[in-house]
């Protein structure tokens, strides 16, 4: 059991340094004179803050930037020496491991060579691979913290999932408690789906926007659903909100969109498929299995489409999880007509541009959005 070095609690950024550490985040590199006009905060506290976060290594400070008169105002960036961020996701088929940067970007991705369903074998494997890490290039990195992506429901808002099958050894795990004891480390653990939701808020949006209600659609083993609201991960009362299949009864249950439902259907047909990832390297994207599978859960796909707009009334209703981007485009297609004839706005349906499953991502940006931004 190692313990690791990280961020002491009076590092951590308050309230208006959290707002400027954001601000900075969304449009760097950006002179700090700007800071000040899409914040609420006084130019005099901008200085300030900057100032107190660089000597922090959690801000830097570049040339200035140049514009009109007046005195040069200097580009402030993301620090990204001295802070990491490490991030697991607890998959049926494999655990995937992320490294991240500050500023929110990938630095190492792998996957563990354990079996993902033994918690013992997992923990040791993900320790020896951030031991890994530490002894090569990131050496001089103090770990701001550790994110967990479960599969799974939970049993109560703390960090204890009921998981699938292949996961069993998992279920009633504490999670967070454990893991934090074991490394010494801030944890934090969501479902993968939130996790999920939470690298397409930060990094999926191509043009850099900041999306004001989110709705993330998980199709894994299971089929789920992240929310984000206000620019956090929304929760509900028991920690469960997004756990989209509930609403299905138990009939519907092998007619909604897990990719599980649909790998049992290749195997009847006689296709050889022991996993999710074959869906891509084996599957022809016209296979009439897949357009057969489509028509059976449109009307599960449109209904949960539909829950999500009466309850959340998201901007944007993003497909992603494993499935591959031709699934992801067909099941958008699929799911086309669910609102019509409804004449409140709609949500734009829309393919993940992150190419793929990015719970572990996610996992890692929960320690900078819970403790930075």
């Amino acid at each position: 059991m190692k313990k690791f070095t990280t961020m002491k609690e009076t590092e951590r950024p308050t309230g208006s340094e959290r707002t400027v550490m954001s601000t900075v985040l969304r449009n760097m590199p950006i002179a700090r004179a700007d800071i000040t006009k899409l914040t609420n905060l006084s130019q005099q506290s901008v200085h300030r803050i900057v100032d107190n976060l660089a000597e922090r290594d959690l801000l830097r400070l570049d040339d200035p930037y140049i514009s009109g008169r007046g005195k040069p105002s200097p580009r402030v960036k993301i620090e990204t020496k001295r802070f990491i961020s490490i991030g697991i996701s607890i998959g049926t088929e494999e655990a995937k491991v992320c490294a991240m940067d500050l500023a929110g970007q990938p630095i190492h991705q792998d996957i563990l060579e354990v079996d993902p369903g033994e918690p013992r074998k997992l923990i040791a494997a993900f320790e020896a691979k951030i031991a890994q890490w530490l002894s090569e290039e990131l050496s001089q990195n103090q770990i701001l913290g550790l994110g967990i992506a479960m599969q799974g429901h939970r049993v109560e808002r703390r960090g204890i999932f009921v998981a699938p099958s292949p996961l069993a050894k998992w279920a009633n795990y504490p999670l967070a408690k454990e893991f934090s004891s074991h490394f010494g480390l801030p944890v934090f653990a969501e479902n993968n789906a939130t996790c999920s939701a939470t690298a397409e808020f930060y990094l999926g949006a191509s043009d850099g926007s900041d999306p004001h209600c989110l709705a993330y659609l998980s199709f894994n083993y299971g089929y789920g659903a992240g929310l984000f609201v206000e620019r956090d991960a929304f929760l509900g009362g028991h920690g469960n909100a997004g756990e989209i299949s509930t609403i299905f009864t138990s009939d519907q249950a092998n007619k909604r969109p897990a990719l599980g439902e649909l790998v049992k259907r290749l195997n009847k047909a006689s296709y050889s498929i022991s996993n999710i990832q074959m869906l891509t390297k084996n599957i022809d994207p016209s296979n009439p299995v897949i357009s057969n599978w489509l028509e059976e859960i449109r009307p599960q796909l449109c209904l949960s489409i539909r829950a999500l707009k009466a309850v959340v009334d998201p901007n944007e209703i993003v497909f992603g999880g494993e499935a591959p981007t031709y699934l992801r485009e067909r099941l958008v297609e699929t799911a086309s007509g669910a609102f019509e004839g409804q004449l409140t706005p709609n949500p734009v349906l829309r393919v993940s541009n992150i190419p793929f499953d990015p719970a572990h991502i996610g996992a890692a940006l929960l320690p900078l959005h819970k403790l930075i931004y």
